[in-house]
């Protein structure tokens, strides 16, 4: 399509030659774009806007060439459109976003991988889209639209440039929810995508069509290449004869794998006896993945492209091939498994001493799972009974007080214990359809079994990384920055609001925050809190360069015990078999750029599968709540936003947005906490922690919502604070127009309010 003002693109490739020394007058410029001289002032214009930018030098008499200090001539990484017009690009070396402007997007769409040009600006890198290096998944949900003989399909996601110009529709009619396959991408900023549909998948609003279409959209791929199912498919079904050779012999070790009830992978199996001076040993066995995930296979090639397994709540989608991740790699009870073990040495306070990493081969002495243990301990009654749990019931309570001082460890150098309930959900007897939403952690018992098993994975994930660090060898470390200053002020006035006194210098290191919390966990505004904090912070993400894990208060951190499901543990994996196999570690430049490509792909796979998980558990319990459409349940409201007041209800566990509607409210006014909002037209006024009643009134599949209304009890007594409100403000004639002043300096001042 052609294009009245060309791309940035275009134009920087007319003065683009291999010495970079190319002045051109701006007749020439449209001369060689093959565009009509009355476009001069048009082209002039974006001209000297690029001039402006950077990206060109502008010299005497309308002419133009290359700056002679080229910043980053290229950069390859992916492509975040947003709706506005412009965009981003996510470095694959890990380097800060470069901003792309909306007349340098060239052809790009949201997920493409491309190379731009970036340079120094202002505020930070931009950039121009100079090609697509590799282009997004084809398939794009939406809505088909028909009108006459022309049909579009309109994009579910704003960030896809569209609608998509549909060619064929076969077997979908208008308003079906369809997947489009792109079949002519853009070529220039304006264009607009062609594609085609074949079939519909139904009508939008059901869960199975709603989750397909997330999929489509993040471009989750639930089969594997074909490549790949055919090297799976070529995998033993156990053990060889040659797997043994040069492996030490674990297998009468007492190892247990303890997991959730529906857990089909075992990456991880622990053992913990005390030592003749009353210290412990404690063994933490991983299945050793990087034996059958070698560099250049099809089956690690996808693996790096799922970068994690994502849980749904009724399937999960492996990053590897089943035979490996629920057969073969899995520490199956009874069944030799190769693993690539840790054994650390600790004295009866906790201290670490002498660690030794173990190629080896083990066997599970049994699959046990969070409430085995639990009831087996007495922690609780919820878990299942388990005769192999109460067999093995001395070596658990051996883990359990090994893990209780770890945790101390933990918590006084200022590890951060964070509670955020974790939703499960329920299905009813056909194993599709969502009933119920519960807590997986309430139970404080259950809380404790899995704390058992998490400190005993951070110390192995500590141990390697002391390990990689002591020599030196490049690796995936998992980092996390402290919080920014504007987030821990916002933390701090919201603190105090809720009456502590704090103040940012208090809380400015992990140790003092952790001693915060700990002051606090008793509050029932913890979890307010809790949730503000997890909010200032930045989120943890993958990288060569060990910066610390300020969550864990610890020095050195990476992930090691979960390869069945997390590629950075994979290139872990690889590391520490070269150190215990005495090889030598690659260290070059190439090497380390495919690293740094690696861990930042990786972090960027890891959030896109909390946002798909997070958004098919939204869908589910939008399908729990039709359940329970005008029931009314008690509450508390968790957020104050400028949409009105959120409010999460215990049992089933949903979230909820008061409607306005139902108030006769139209607009709400947040204060500056950020922890209360107040309707303009009736004062009504929810704080964050306040208990209410509600009643759900309606859901949306579409906005991932369910809505609520006041019960009517908590309605009267609205109306009458409302009225007690009204009889404080009557009075003299001077205090009402005092008070009505004092709203009006309030609001333009950006008060409280």
């Amino acid at each position: 399509m052609a294009q009245t003002i060309p791309d940035d693109a275009e134009i920087l490739a007319v003065f683009d030659d291999e010495e970079g020394r190319k002045t051109l007058h701006v007749t020439d410029v449209i001369e060689r774009l093959g565009l009509p001289m009355f476009q001069r002032r048009a082209i002039e214009e974006a001209l000297d806007a690029m001039t402006a930018r950077g990206l060109l030098s502008a010299l005497t008499g309308s002419r133009y060439r290359l700056p002679k200090k080229r910043q980053v001539p290229e950069v390859i990484g992916f492509f975040t459109h947003n709706p506005r017009g412009f965009g981003f690009v996510a470095p694959e070396d890990g380097s800060d976003d470069i901003f792309v402007p909306n007349t340098s997007i060239a052809g790009a769409m949201h997920g493409d991988r491309v190379a731009v040009r970036a340079f120094a600006a202002e505020r930070g890198r931009e950039g121009v889209v100079l090609r697509v290096v590799t282009r997004r998944p084809p398939r794009i949900p939406g809505t088909l639209r028909l009108k006459g003989e022309s049909a579009v399909v309109e994009c579910d996601d704003a960030r896809i440039r569209g609608p998509v110009i549909v060619e064929h529709h076969e077997g979908a009619e208008d308003g079906d929810a369809v997947l489009c396959e792109v079949t002519r991408f853009p070529e220039h900023t304006g264009e607009l995508p062609v594609g085609r549909v074949k079939g519909s998948l139904g009508r939008p609003g059901a869960l199975d069509v709603e989750v397909i279409k997330v999929l489509a959209r993040e471009g989750v791929e639930e089969a594997f290449a074909d490549d790949t199912r055919r090297e799976a498919s070529t995998l033993p079904e156990r053990l060889q004869p040659d797997d043994y050779i040069g492996r030490e012999d674990l297998r009468g070790i007492p190892l247990v794998t303890i997991d959730p009830d529906d857990a089909r992978d075992h990456d991880d199996a622990v053992y913990v006896r005390r030592d003749e001076h009353g210290g412990y040993v404690a063994f933490v066995a991983i299945a050793d993945v990087s034996h059958y995930v070698q560099p250049g296979t099809a089956i690690d090639r996808d693996a790096r492209a799922r970068g994690t397994s994502i849980y749904l709540p009724e399937r999960a989608i492996p990053m590897l091939p089943r035979e490996l991740s629920s057969n073969l790699a899995s520490l199956r009870e009874g069944e030799d498994r190769l693993t690539l073990a840790v054994e650390v040495h600790l004295t009866a306070d906790g201290r670490i001493g002498r660690t030794r990493v173990i190629e080896g081969v083990m066997r599970s002495r049994a699959r046990l799972t969070y409430g085995n243990v639990a009831r087996a301990m007495g922690w609780s009654d919820l878990g299942a009974h388990s005769d192999k749990a109460q067999a093995l019931l001395p070596d658990i309570e051996v883990a359990a007080e090994l893990a209780q001082i770890l945790k101390s460890h933990r918590t006084r150098r200022g590890s951060l214990e964070l509670e955020v309930p974790e939703p499960r959900v329920k299905f009813g007897e056909d194993l599709r359809t969502p009933i119920d939403i519960v807590q997986s952690r309430k139970d404080p018992g259950m809380k404790r079994a899995y704390s058992m098993i998490e400190e005993l994975m951070l110390l192995a994930n500590e141990v390697i990384a002391a390990h990689c660090e002591k020599h030196k060898v490049p690796t995936v470390y998992r980092v996390h920055g402290g919080p920014e200053e504007t987030g821990l002020a916002k933390f701090c006035t919201a603190a105090r609001s809720l009456g502590y006194d704090v103040d940012p210098e208090d809380v400015s290191n992990s140790k003092k925050l952790s001693k915060f919390l700990r002051k606090t966990a008793k509050d029932p505004a913890a979890r307010v809190l809790h949730f503000l904090l997890l909010r200032s912070l930045p989120q943890a993400v993958y990288s060569v360069e060990n910066s610390g894990h300020f969550g864990l208060a610890s020095e050195a951190y990476l992930h090691f015990t979960s390869p069945i499901r997390r590629y950075p543990d994979v290139l872990v994996h690889r590391v520490v078999r070269q150190l215990a196999r005495k090889e030598r570690v690659r260290r070059d430049e190439e090497h380390m750029t495919e690293l740094r490509a690696s861990a930042a792909l990786s972090s960027r796979l890891e959030r896109r599968a909390m946002e798909v998980e997070r958004e098919v558990l939204d869908l589910h319990r939008c399908v729990v709540a039709q359940g329970h459409i005008g029931e009314t349940f008690t509450a508390t409201v968790t957020a104050a936003t400028g949409g009105g007041p959120y409010v999460q209800i215990e049992q089933p566990f949903l979230d909820a947005l008061l409607r306005g509607a139902s108030l006769g409210e139209a607009e709400w006014e947040v204060d500056a906490t950020g922890l209360a909002v107040r309707g303009r037209r009736t004062g009504a006024v929810f704080r964050v922690g306040q208990p209410t009643t509600v009643q759900i009134e309606d859901v949306s599949m579409a906005r991932r919502q369910v809505f609520a209304k006041l019960a009517p009890s908590a309605m009267d007594a609205m109306r009458v604070e409302s009225a007690r409100g009204d009889k404080r403000t009557k009075g003299a004639k001077g205090d009402r127009i005092e008070k009505s002043r004092g709203r009006s300096q309030s609001k333009r001042k950006g008060g409280r309010w």
